[in-house]
């Protein structure tokens, strides 16, 4: 597993366990994202807003199927269920996740999950 990968994996098990510290330590203070091809944010502090936002309503379990790597992207294939706080069941998703990297640092997140 490459190096990346390794920080995708710490990235995407922060979510399993609302550890928004553990997010925040993958991503550079530039961080672009976007969700289904729209910016849907720019930066650390930023992001670290959504995130807390986000973890407060719930935990979403993450099985990373595959990784497609060249040069400094990753392609993240996934298959999860988000979880809101106080329930069991929650909502099966599937997404595709591209993240591009500046040394260490996810630099943009790039979601891609269909819409029910």
């Amino acid at each position: 597993m490459s190096r990346h990968q390794q920080i995708i994996r710490t990235y995407t098990s922060g979510f399993a366990t609302c550890d928004l510290a553990r997010i925040l330590s993958c991503v550079s203070d530039d961080l672009v994202w976007e969700f289904n091809g729209q910016q849907v944010g720019q930066g650390k502090a930023a992001f670290e807003e959504q995130m807390a936002r986000d973890l407060a309503s719930g935990a979403a379990e993450v099985t990373i199927e595959r990784f497609v790597e060249q040069g400094d992207a990753v392609v993240a294939l996934n298959r999860g269920r988000f979880v809101p706080h106080g329930e069991s069941e929650g909502m099966p998703f599937v997404s595709a996740e591209a993240y591009t990297f500046v040394d260490d640092k996810i630099s943009r997140i790039q979601t891609f999950q269909p819409m029910n």
